[in-house]
C-alpha cells in the first residue's frame, strides 16, 4: 500500500463520514441519465465532501444519452468537468472522494475514489473499477 492509500492521509473524519454515507445510499442505485450518471455521481460526492454543488448549473438540463453528449460538448468534455472537484493530481495519488477519468467498459467515465479503486455508475449500481483505470485525477477541495 503506497501512502497515498494510507489511512493517515485521507480525508477529514467528516469528509470521510460523508463520503462513506453518500456511497452506501449509492451503491444499488442504477445508472440513469440526468440522476445517476457518471458527471452527477462526481458532482454528487463533491457536494457530500464539500456542500458545494460543481454540477449546480447542469441539473435538469439534460435526460438521455443525446442531450448528454451536448452538453458534454458545450462543458469542454469530462476532463473539464471533473476539475471543477479541485486541482488535478497524479491519478496514483488519488485520496479517498477524489474524482477521476477512468477508463470504463469501452468508454471514459468520471469515478469517485475509494482508495482501493474508483466507483462508477453501472446499470446495476456502483461499479468497482481498478485503482490503475484513472487517467486522470482531481483533489476535491475539502474544509
Amino acid at each position: 500500500m503506497s501512502a497515498a492509500h494510507d489511512a493517515r492521509h485521507t480525508a477529514p473524519d467528516a469528509g470521510r463520514d460523508a463520503l462513506d454515507a453518500f456511497l452506501r445510499q449509492r451503491m444499488a442505485q442504477p445508472f440513469a441519465w440526468g440522476v445517476q450518471d457518471c458527471c452527477l455521481f462526481a458532482a454528487d460526492a463533491v457536494h457530500a465532501q464539500t456542500g458545494v454543488d460543481p454540477a449546480q448549473a447542469e441539473r435538469g438540463s439534460y435526460h438521455d444519452a443525446a442531450t448528454a453528449q451536448r452538453l458534454l460538448e458545450r462543458s469542454g468534455g469530462l476532463s473539464t468537468l471533473g476539475a471543477r472537484a479541485g486541482v488535478e493530481v497524479l491519478p496514483g495519488l488519488a485520496q479517498p472522494g477524489d474524482v477521476g477519468l477512468v477508463d470504463f467498459d469501452g468508454r471514459q467515465s468520471l469515478a469517485v475514489c475509494t482508495g482501493a479503486h474508483w466507483l462508477a455508475p453501472a446499470a446495476l449500481g456502483l461499479a468497482a473499477l481498478p485503482f490503475n483505470a484513472a487517467r486522470m485525477a482531481w483533489r476535491v477541495r475539502r474544509g
